[in-house]
Formats: C-alpha cells, sequence, structure tokens
C-alpha cells in the first residue's frame, strides 16, 4: 500500500484547507458552540457547492465516485479546523445506503443527498448509549404497506438539520430493519436538544407512531445488522480521520505556543521535559494517522476490515484526547482558559472519542475479529 496521496487527494487537500481558513475559524466554531444554528446552515451551504456530500456517492447516483480513502483525507482537515458539519454523519449514511439498499430506494434518495437536497444523519443509539445494533429495541409494527415506529434514539448529531434519520428498528415480528425515516418537521417526532461537550448539535428523537412505507427499509434481519454494523465501522473510521486531524492542529499550536513563550529568558520549549512531551504527542499524532489511512483503505476496497477499522478508533480514542491533555499541560495556565482556543479541541475530541463506539467497544470488535 502507497499511503501517499493521489493528486486527486493533494487537490482535495488544498482546497479543503483554503476553504476551511475563511469559513471554519474559532470563531465559527465557537458561535455554533453556543447554538448558532444560521452559522452552520450557511457553511453547509457552502460545503453542498463545493460537492462534497456527493464525494463517495457513485457517479450513477449523481456522486463523484471517489474513494472512502479520498473522503478520509477531506475529513482530516475537517477535523483540523473543527469545522461543524454533518459532513462525516452525510457520508456514512449514503455509503451505507449505496452499499445496502434496494435499487429503487437508492435512485430516489442518493442523487437528493448529493446535491444537498436532503440530509440524512444517523440514529442508533438508544438510552442504554450501547452503539450494538443488536441492543435495539425502537418498536415498528407493520401497518399494512408501512411500518409504525415507536419509541427514542438518543445522541442524534445534527439531527437539527437533517431531514432524515438513518435509525434500526425491532419489528413487532422479532426482526431487525435498517430504515430511513423522516425527521424534518415530521408529524410524530419530536426533537429535543441535548448539552453536548462536542459543540455541535445532539438530539434525541422520540418516535410516536411515525408512519414509514416499508420502501423506506434498507435491509432486514440479519443483513440489517450487517449493515448496521457497516454503518458503524464507515463511523468509527471517518470520526478517526477527524481526530487525526485534529491532533495534528493541536501538536502544531502546542509546538508555535512552547517556540515563543519564554521563562527564565528562554523559550520553554527548549527545556528537555517539554520536548519530550512534544515528541510523544507528535509520535501519537501520526499513529493515528497512519491507522487512519490504513483503514480507509481497506473501505476503498471490496468490504472492509474489521481489524484495521477497530484498530484506527481505539488509537484514535485514547491516543488524541491524551494528547490534547498533555499540550494543556505544555501550555501551562493559559492553556485552561475560556479564551484560549486549546479547549476547543479538547472539548471535541472528548466527545468523538466515544462517537461510534470507545475504544472498550472496538476492543471486543478487534478480538472477535482476530479469533478471541
Amino acid at each position: 500500500m502507497d499511503f501517499g496521496l493521489t493528486e486527486t487527494q493533494e487537490l482535495i487537500k488544498a482546497s479543503a484547507k483554503e476553504f476551511l481558513e475563511e469559513k471554519s475559524d474559532p470563531a465559527i466554531v465557537r458561535a455554533v458552540a453556543d447554538g448558532d444554528s444560521e452559522a452552520i446552515a450557511s457553511l453547509w451551504k457552502d460545503i453542498v457547492e463545493l460537492g462534497w456530500p456527493s464525494l463517495t456517492i457513485s457517479e450513477e447516483h449523481g456522486g463523484a465516485g471517489l474513494t472512502f480513502s479520498d473522503l478520509a483525507v477531506l475529513l482530516e482537515e475537517l477535523g483540523a479546523s473543527l469545522a461543524p458539519t454533518p459532513i462525516v454523519e452525510s457520508s456514512i449514511s449514503s455509503w451505507t445506503i449505496e452499499r445496502f439498499a434496494p435499487d429503487a430506494l437508492k435512485a430516489d434518495l442518493l442523487p437528493k443527498v448529493a446535491e444537498g437536497d436532503i440530509l440524512i444523519t444517523p440514529a442508533i443509539v438508544e438510552r442504554d448509549a450501547s452503539w450494538n445494533p443488536e441492543d435495539s429495541k425502537l418498536a415498528a409494527t407493520k401497518s399494512g404497506s408501512s411500518l409504525v415506529i415507536t419509541g427514542e434514539k438518543r445522541f442524534v448529531a445534527f439531527a437539527e438539520q437533517a431531514t432524515h434519520a438513518l435509525t434500526l428498528v425491532r419489528t413487532d415480528y422479532d426482526e431487525p430493519a435498517l430504515i430511513v425515516v423522516p425527521i424534518w418537521k415530521a408529524d410524530g417526532v419530536e426533537q429535543s436538544p441535548l448539552k453536548h461537550s462536542s459543540g455541535v448539535p445532539v438530539s434525541s428523537l422520540s418516535f410516536n407512531e411515525l408512519e414509514v412505507p416499508e420502501t423506506n427499509i434498507i435491509a432486514t434481519g440479519d443483513k440489517a445488522i450487517e449493515a448496521a454494523n457497516e454503518l458503524i465501522a464507515a463511523g468509527g473510521v471517518a470520526r478517526s480521520a477527524q481526530l487525526a486531524g485534529l491532533g495534528r492542529a493541536v501538536v502544531d499550536a502546542t509546538v508555535e505556543y512552547t517556540a515563543n513563550r519564554e521563562q527564565f529568558g528562554v523559550p520553554v520549549g527548549s527545556f528537555q521535559a517539554v520536548q519530550h512531551h512534544l515528541a510523544e504527542m507528535a509520535i501519537s499524532a501520526k499513529q493515528v494517522n497512519h491507522l487512519v489511512h490504513s483503514a480507509a483503505w481497506s473501505f476503498s476496497q471490496e468490504g472492509y476490515s474489521v481489524d484495521t477499522a477497530a484498530q484506527a478508533k481505539i488509537a484514535a480514542s485514547d491516543k488524541i484526547a491524551a494528547l490534547c491533555w498533555t499540550a494543556h499541560q505544555c501550555h501551562g495556565a493559559i492553556g485552561f482558559t475560556w479564551e484560549h482556543d486549546l479547549h476547543l479541541y479538547t472539548r471535541r475530541a472528548l466527545a468523538w472519542k466515544t462517537d461510534y463506539g470507545d475504544s472498550t467497544f472496538h476492543k471486543s470488535k478487534l478480538a472477535n475479529a482476530i479469533g478471541l
């Protein structure tokens, strides 16, 4: 495997960096954290115009037809800027639909996603906060050619902006089903904002006899569990790519700060203890980067590698959060103030640490994959 960037990836990286420097500065990140939904809408409109939601959607369905590896390059830059945008949620939803949905549903939904006419976000977690698809209890009762859904999903990112949710239900004939449901101003759906450290909108969704046509079903039975597991694995790798970018940005900021902050007439970065901290931070960031792009590459092949996806999320969850805490130590007291931007990165890293499964969840996945 050659992990050097392709010409296409170099263009994605350069254009994303240029765009995000202008459109996703710390002021925007802080505004969204304070509840400014208009800032999210404005940023998403620009992102749609750039064609990023269509990146991995096939050309047959109106997308660019690029690979998960290409997406990972984009996500790394988004993570470095903390861009408050649902590109991960949209991308992994369309990825799952493309791989598992019936042709008619793909033909209906994917061109709309590519054009930005609809936004789909995953809604998998319930009150127990479990990412295991087998634990889903959201009830769906068959009524004619529809399913009537009752129950709750929690920790749904960007539900306020999304038009649809990709969710897992348990039918009255005791079979799981992965289904796309409308949530934007839909009768039978109530959204409740949740306080969340990520700094982006997170909600619970309450379904009260929401009627959804069976034609919206992506998969049922074992195939639904397989599709949900792949959705979670893809989400884990995608979020890890963002964490890799976040880690890189924190390392760069800490190196710059310690090179300029002086104590006893010399830069604090000249002290051996600080240098050792910085070296360990740089190593952690690079390790995560390599694991992420290895996992993204596996998603670009037929199927995906359970073990590389799990390795990437375990490393990203644990190492980047630890890296952020070390950065606070290197910054000293200023690193703990609200005025300094470092806490924005730490809060996001801690929130992303558990998204699409924490390290404990993925360690179990990895153990199963290697035969334990």
